[in-house]
């Protein structure tokens, strides 16, 4: 057991005191970091800028119905043609150009194109295209004589509750779903330790073999101590450098946003918009498919 615990310790010494050990203890959280807070960031940016949109309904259903928010404006161009308002659209300063192009009957769908000089964000297409399909659910519900509000009325919520029966015959209230998480993590922890760390036990046993190291080693121990002392002991540096990830990505997030992005705890423009489509429309109920087309 000695000559394990000399083992455990000189690999574990060793590696902890290489330059890659400290290297990728330092990388690892900046990117950890840097993968959280930039596109957060990023997306707050979006998310102050004015977007005005010019709407060009060719139907006639959606005027005045695609509702603002606070950062995105809708600007409806009655008599103003696709072409006039491209030839016009850099010094316009418009977003987007939205046109809702007319269809046949209201069942039958309507074609809405996105015009624009860079790609449109989330929020955006999500504000247009739930505005589109609530105003089509109320015209459709109009039709057939159907209040909204005795609809929104039917509707319940089911919570099921999951409780296990124990051998004793007792009852244990559980979690489908933080059985799952906790399924999913810990498998990704299992991947990421063997796909990290179990190479490491290769090359520490490649690495002895080819210095002869290992010749003077097995002279005073057993095989079977050196693999359990070189498993161990890279084990626990694998721990070791995952814990300092941890601590080290926790202290470097709270750092960032309390020095230059105390704005990130609050919701931002975008999270406010999603939350709203999502507590205002049934996403898993649509009324209408609305597909883009090309103009040709």
């Amino acid at each position: 057991m000695n000559k394990i615990k000399l083992i455990i310790s000189r690999e574990y010494l060793t590696r902890v005191k290489k330059k890659t050990f400290i290297v990728m203890t330092i990388i690892g959280p900046i990117l950890f970091a840097s993968l959280m807070v930039v596109p957060a960031w990023l997306a707050t940016i979006e998310d102050t800028e004015i977007k005005n949109i010019a709407v060009l309904d060719n139907s006639g259903i959606f005027t005045d119905k695609i509702t603002d928010t606070d950062y995105i404006k809708f600007r409806y161009l009655e008599k103003a043609s696709l072409d006039e308002v491209r030839h016009s659209f850099t010094d316009s300063g418009y977003y987007a150009v939205l046109q809702i192009l007319p269809s046949s009957s209201i069942d039958s769908g309507y074609a809405v194109n996105l015009f624009s000089k860079k790609q449109p964000s989330f929020a955006v297409k999500a504000h247009i295209t739930n505005s589109m399909e609530r105003e089509l659910k109320n015209k459709k519900l109009q039709d057939h004589g159907i209040d909204e509000e005795v609809l929104n009325s039917i509707k319940s919520d089911v919570s099921v509750r999951t409780i296990q029966w124990t051998d004793d015959g007792e009852e244990k209230e559980s979690s489908t779903e933080i059985s799952m998480i906790v399924g999913y993590v810990s498998g990704f922890l299992i991947y990421f330790f063997i796909f990290m760390f179990g190479a490491q036990v290769m090359r520490g046993v490649i690495e002895e073999k080819s210095n002869r190291v290992v010749e003077i080693i097995i002279s005073s121990a057993r095989p079977f101590q050196l693999m359990m002392g070189k498993i161990v002991g890279i084990a626990l540096v694998g721990l070791t450098q995952f814990l300092l990830w941890v601590v080290l990505t926790t202290v470097i997030l709270f750092g960032l946003k309390t020095a230059f992005f105390p704005e990130l705890g609050t919701p931002n423009t975008q999270e406010v918009v999603v939350q709203d489509l999502f507590e205002n429309e049934d996403l898993t109920q649509q009324v209408e498919t609305i597909q883009p087309q090309n103009l040709d």
